[in-house]
């Protein structure tokens, strides 16, 4: 009879959440420079911010989908974040190419004379609220 050990039967700790949610911070911080109006060293306060964001949100939704796939399967972790994706990424793509269909709204709340660019990266950056908020409540706790 061969005995076991409880560690080898307790699931390993996924650490995909907490590696998403690092890779986030670059995202709060061009987020909030766009929110304040201010430009980023290196990347600036235009198509260059928009870009790095949607090169760190890249990042940080293929790991969270990675996490959230190991738990839930690939079919539920692209029904919601897939769509959440598209129109982040058709966002991106507005304040990269000055396109005001999606971004007039978004810079006309934000104030007047907000560059299309300013109001993708604030769009985007709810977006990724959104995600991350999904992904995080699907690692509560529920009764079954």
């Amino acid at each position: 009879m061969q005995a076991t050990s409880s560690a080898a039967q307790a699931p390993a700790f996924n650490t995909g959440p907490i590696v998403a949610t690092l890779i986030g911070i670059p995202a709060v911080v061009i987020v909030v420079a766009a929110i304040n109006g201010t430009s980023l060293p290196l990347i600036g306060g235009g198509v260059g911010a928009v870009i790095g964001l949607w090169i760190v949100a890249t990042f940080m939704c293929a790991r969270g989908i990675t996490a959230m796939k190991g738990r839930y399967g690939v079919g539920r972790s692209f029904s919601i974040g897939g769509p959440l994706g598209i129109v982040a990424t058709a966002l991106v793509l507005s304040g990269i190419f000055s396109w005001p269909l999606l971004l007039r709204p978004i810079a006309d709340a934000m104030g007047p004379s907000v560059s299309l660019q300013r109001a993708a990266i604030v769009g985007v950056g709810a977006i990724m609220a959104v995600k991350w908020s999904i992904a995080w409540s699907s690692y509560l706790p529920r009764s079954r």
